[in-house]
């Protein structure tokens, strides 16, 4: 089973969870406000395009996932330059989708056994 998905806006990098202190004790965590409303946007751009999550059927196996980051580009940025070289790293990048379509297309990330991401303008 293939799926095809093309999100649109600019990629937001997983950023790192905040911890705090529950009323009645304990220890919470929350992820960051722009990470969390990224992983929305994914969620509902993936729903809006294809239908409602029954129309998934949901991978149990292993899988190969590949992911292609568009970053903009600065005006300012010479033509020359071809790599986006800069924030945000590659491998948070990677980590808000696979956050994102973890219990909407798979169980876990541990069923990623191939993993193919770049990072361009």
């Amino acid at each position: 089973m293939i799926y095809n998905f093309r999100i649109f806006g600019d990629p937001v990098s997983q950023g790192r969870p905040r911890f705090f202190v529950r009323k009645k004790g304990g220890v919470g965590c929350e992820d960051p406000a722009k990470s969390k409303d990224w992983k929305q946007n994914v969620i509902n751009q993936i729903l809006v395009s294809n239908g409602r999550p029954e129309k998934f059927k949901f991978i149990d196996g292993p899988i190969t996932l590949t992911l292609n980051f568009f970053m903009p580009r600065p005006k300012s940025l010479p033509k020359k330059v071809k790599h986006h070289i800069k924030r945000p790293d590659l491998d948070n990048l990677v980590k808000a989708i696979k956050d994102a379509l973890s219990g909407l297309l798979y169980k876990d990330d541990s069923q990623i056994i191939e993993l193919i991401a770049t990072k361009e303008y």
